[in-house]
């Protein structure tokens, strides 16, 4: 996990072929954020935020949409390479790949 600038890149350097995963690790901006690479592929992505402020994530499916999910159920889509969102103080999300960008 690294962030630069403001913004958060998950595995930006880590080798595709090899697995790895963390856990809650804390980022500027006060998320913690929990990933696993595996079998060369991001799997959906825990964010906690800790303070409620705006997210700013390298989109970790380069060509895909980013689904955002919420607690109360509610999805969002995004797309790009480069993703913002707000949050709210004490939620939980769930990041997962969407549709192929044409």
């Amino acid at each position: 996990l690294q962030t630069h600038e403001g913004v958060l890149r998950l595995f930006p350097v880590w080798p595709r072929e090899q697995p790895a995963r963390f856990g809650r690790l804390r980022t500027v901006g006060a998320f913690l954020v929990s990933a696993t690479l595996r079998d060369g592929e991001i799997q959906p992505v825990l964010l906690e935020s800790e303070q409620g402020r705006d997210c700013t994530l390298q989109n970790p499916w380069p060509g895909r949409e980013l689904v955002l999910q919420r607690p109360d159920a509610s999805a969002e889509r995004f797309a790009g390479p480069r993703i913002r969102f707000p949050t709210r103080a004490g939620e939980r999300l769930l990041l997962q790949p969407g549709r192929a960008i044409p």
